[in-house]
């Protein structure tokens, strides 16, 4: 019998007419899996312990379950505001109980001599905390001590604000609503979009937001162990800490392995920060699994900057891995004041270090520049470019994926031999040129997809063997030639 079949028995002897399904000549990959993960801080109240991994559907999910202004609630949905149909989940990670809350104040000054001095005119005072608009209308007659308490109030109105507010003789104390490091940096200030002024004979001061302790430990969370068995293609933290950078990395390493394979890259920023903030991070990083995303002076927390990027380029990447992930609005990040942002060598120095950079247009709206990861150097210290861009790192995933998936959809129970075997029709065996031909055909569909180039090239190049110190494998030389992106156009033009 030359035929191979799966489910019907050789030694049966009892009459039957029986068919079997074999789907190997239909079998597609089709699209690569695709999940996205965040992980955050929750509000005490809601978890004062780590939780698990959950799937996030909407932003009233989040607030039910982690709590409105918390560090994970605000990144689910600065995430969702650039994208609804990504799948995306949560891993609230509990403060550090032993931590302190980050607190500043804003001290309010009415002009004049009275013992009291009061507002000759009202108007409203323009207020923005880490990003969010906070509007405190103010009358004629009011003084320091009641615009204070009216700004308190307003703070504590707005329940999605990551501070809560206090207000005593002029002073609007703000606390953070999580414990540790986040908190520090939460930006506060006001007239941030032009034209705004405050109202005549009104003043204030900012102490800013500082002294908070620090972040919780991933790794005293467990938070490898949590998500193991589940492949995360895109990673979102809320934490800019060395340690918990490394530790997620670690997690990464092991799983680009050829063992695992199970690639992702994680994102993170930095609240408010200068340029030389983003560009002594990044310089501190060299891997292609980092993603720093770098707006400098952005009002909005680091936080919710990376999970607004990721948001955005998470459906691009699995739509096309290899297309240009550059000049797409993101969502949800508001852009500096228009002489705080970079020009184009600042951009460009960003870039130089590995900072993700994003760009904001003359209205305001923020949009992404270039995509890099952290890596410079290769292994030797020597500077390399093989895997600075994200575009790069998405595109050789989706080819193992695809590949991988590809090989075992067709050839899932395979015998292998030599070439120039003979067998009977029907029979599944693999063999060198018999692979050689299936890695061809399927350099040819990476190609119609635009994912790679030149498969005359390549078909010239392409090896396969059977493994000398193995009679069970076979080998496979896979010299790809990756696309790459229009970034920059050189021209001169010249004339008479």
């Amino acid at each position: 019998m030359s035929i191979s079949f799966e489910q019907i028995p050789a030694d049966n002897l009892v009459p039957i007419f029986a068919t079997e399904f074999g789907g190997s000549m239909s079998a597609k990959s089709g699209a690569m899996p695709w999940k996205n993960l965040i992980i955050g801080q929750p509000l005490v109240s809601k978890m004062d312990e780590d939780g698990s991994l959950t799937l996030i559907t909407s932003d009233e999910q989040a607030d039910a379950l982690y709590g409105a202004g918390s560090q994970l609630a605000l990144m689910v949905k600065a995430f969702r505001k650039n994208t609804k149909s990504s799948e995306l989940w949560v891993l609230p990670i509990a403060d550090d109980s032993t931590a302190d809350a980050a607190t500043g104040t804003l001290t309010f000054t009415v002009a004049g001599t009275e013992v009291t001095p009061k507002l000759a005119t009202g108007g409203t005072v323009r207020l923005m905390v880490s990003g969010q608009s906070c509007p405190v209308n103010v009358s004629a007659g009011d003084s320091a001590a009641d615009i204070a308490t009216k700004a308190a109030a307003a703070i504590n109105a707005k329940t999605n604000l990551p501070v809560t507010a206090s207000a005593s003789s002029g002073v609007v104390t703000l606390t953070a609503k999580n414990l540790g490091a986040y908190g520090n940096g939460i930006d506060v200030r006001w007239n941030h979009n032009q034209g705004e002024v405050l109202p005549d004979g009104l003043s204030i001061t900012l102490s800013a937001m500082a002294n908070g302790g620090a972040d919780p430990s991933y790794e005293d969370a467990k938070v490898k162990e949590t998500c193991a068995g589940n492949w995360f293609n895109m990673i979102v933290i809320g934490s800019s800490d060395a340690d918990n950078i490394t530790y997620i990395k670690e997690m990464l390493d092991e799983r680009w392995t050829a063992i695992v394979q199970q690639t992702g890259v994680m994102c993170f920023s930095l609240n408010g920060g200068a340029e030389a903030d983003f560009t002594t991070k990044a310089n501190a990083q060299n891997s292609q699994e980092i993603v720093i995303a770098a707006l400098p002076k952005s009002p909005t927390s680091g936080a919710e900057k990376a999970s607004a990027l990721f948001g955005c380029i998470a459906p691009k990447a699995l739509n096309d891995p290899a297309a240009p992930l550059h000049n797409y609005a993101v969502a949800g990040v508001v852009a500096p004041r228009r002489d705080d942002r970079e020009d184009f060598y600042g951009n460009n120095r960003l870039l130089k270090a590995g900072c993700a950079v994003m760009t904001a247009a003359e209205d305001g709206s923020v949009f992404t520049s270039r995509i890099v990861t952290t890596y410079k150097r290769n292994a030797q210290g020597v500077q390399d470019k093989s895997y600075m861009q994200l575009e790069t790192v998405l595109t050789l995933s989706y080819l193992r994926w695809d590949w991988n998936n590809a090989l075992a959809l067709k050839y899932p129970h395979a015998k292998l031999a030599p070439d120039g075997s003979k067998f009977g029709k029907g029979q599944q065996v693999m063999t060198p040129s018999l692979g050689k031909a299936e890695l061809i055909a399927r350099y040819k569909i990476w190609e119609e997809k635009g994912l790679v180039y030149d498969s005359e090239g390549f078909a010239q190049n392409v090896v396969v063997e059977l493994d000398p110190n193995d009679e069970y494998a076979m080998n496979f030389l896979i010299p790809a030639h990756l696309i790459k992106q229009f970034f920059v156009s050189k021209s001169k033009l010249v004339f008479d």
